[in-house]
């Protein structure tokens, strides 16, 4: 733990950047589906260059080996030159972090299969030309091409080791079984591998992090800190295309500030600011982890919920109203109108006529009065803003 925190201070990382570097736990969808993108298409190229490139070596083994050892590197090549091409081809566009990091899987092991099978080809070592021993030789190189590959990719410090470590088992296994076997060699050689992962580890890591800086600064309100309006409908997109494959309830809730434009023309556009931050941070404080806030357009903000019913979506909007969303400089609650939809109840077959239902009800509750809610089946609910529990902490930042 003391190496984990000297190395986050000498890299000028927060605790929490530095977790998101260790294992993708910590990733949020949005960034888990731009890794997956980058990740596929990555080696979906790998896989192509290397689909042309395995088949055509058996030109040279077939001039450097004897019958039957190039016949049988020749079908093994033909294997792996199928897998290849089998992940190269374009399946469908969006793959699941899962699916990204499964083909990346098959990618990296076909090289440590065929490096395996080569390495019972070359048992008659002493009945090799010197030409061919070079050519044996090079097929020792097959596990540090798998972890140089590795700099390649935006992968987490786990997911490196993960993919790395096996190579270099591989690596050490081919080197025992070799009949020219040095102790000194077999060490060189594996603290060479080692080398070569620790620097493939740097390069991911490193493009992972600058991934995670443009992802924030494109998907991000620099004002607010909740999602943009572009990066929240990706995230709806695909969190209700989940809830429908899975037959689970999705609802969404549109917020409104009430009269906040005077705000704004009483105090300024700093207070205003400053209000808005205020708003984000008390609907945190009642929502998931698992909850996403979006950005929609000046003072309109999206809560998704994901798995949540009717019922459970009322109670969110019992603690909203029970408490609103701090105190306006005037010393009144800040209050809202909110509508609220959810997939099943109201039988909504695409996210975006879900989130105009919100919109629509979210005007109702406007014309109602404000203050309120109006959620599935126009149900509306409303407190008493005299009595709500604005708590001490709530009000305008400094």
């Amino acid at each position: 733990m003391a190496l984990f925190d000297h190395l986050t201070v000498s890299l000028n990382l927060s605790a929490d950047q530095a977790m998101h570097l260790l294992h993708q736990g910590p990733h949020s969808a949005y960034l888990r589906r731009h890794r997956s993108r980058q990740i596929y298409s990555r080696v979906q190229l790998m896989a192509a260059i290397f689909a042309v490139l395995t088949p055509l070596w058996a030109i040279i083994d077939y001039f450097l080996f004897d019958y039957p050892v190039w016949l049988y590197l020749s079908i093994i090549r033909m294997a792996s030159a199928m897998v290849f091409l089998l992940l190269a081809l374009p399946w469908k566009t969006e793959k699941t972090s899962m699916e990204a990091y499964g083909f990346l899987v098959i990618l990296t092991s076909t090289p440590a299969v065929f490096y395996l099978f080569a390495l019972d080809m070359f048992g008659d070592w002493e009945s090799f030309s010197e030409a061919s021993k070079i050519a044996a030789n090079l097929y020792s190189l097959l596990p540090f091409i798998i972890l140089a590959g590795l700099s390649i990719f935006p992968l987490t410090l786990l997911e490196v080791l993960l993919l790395g470590i096996p190579s270099i088992a591989f690596l050490a296994y081919g080197e025992l079984s070799t009949t020219d076997y040095n102790l000194w060699s077999y060490v060189g050689t594996i603290w060479l591998a080692f080398l070569i992962l620790g620097a493939s580890t740097l390069a991911s890591i490193n493009q992972l992090r600058y991934m995670m800086t443009l992802v924030s600064r494109a998907s991000m309100d620099p004002l607010t800190g909740v999602f943009t309006r572009r990066s929240g409908t990706e995230i709806i997109d695909v969190q209700f295309r989940v809830a429908a494959r899975q037959g689970s309830h999705f609802t969404v809730g549109f917020i409104d500030l009430d009269n906040f434009k005077s705000i704004n023309d009483t105090y300024g556009h700093d207070v205003g600011d400053k209000t808005l931050i205020m708003l984000v941070e008390n609907l945190q404080r009642h929502l998931r982890r698992a909850d996403n806030i979006v950005r929609w357009g000046g003072e309109e903000f999206i809560f998704v919920l994901p798995n949540t019913d009717t019922e459970g979506a009322r109670i969110v909007i019992q603690r909203f109203i029970d408490e609103w969303f701090g105190e306006r400089p005037d010393g009144k609650p800040l209050t809202a109108s909110i509508g609220l939809a959810e997939r099943i109840s109201d039988k909504m077959d695409d996210w975006p006529h879900l989130v105009e239902l919100a919109d629509a009800r979210m005007y109702k509750a406007k014309e109602g009065g404000r203050a309120r809610a109006v959620i599935c089946g126009d149900e509306v609910m409303a407190g008493d803003i005299n009595k709500a529990k604005i708590p001490s902490d709530s009000g305008l930042p400094n």
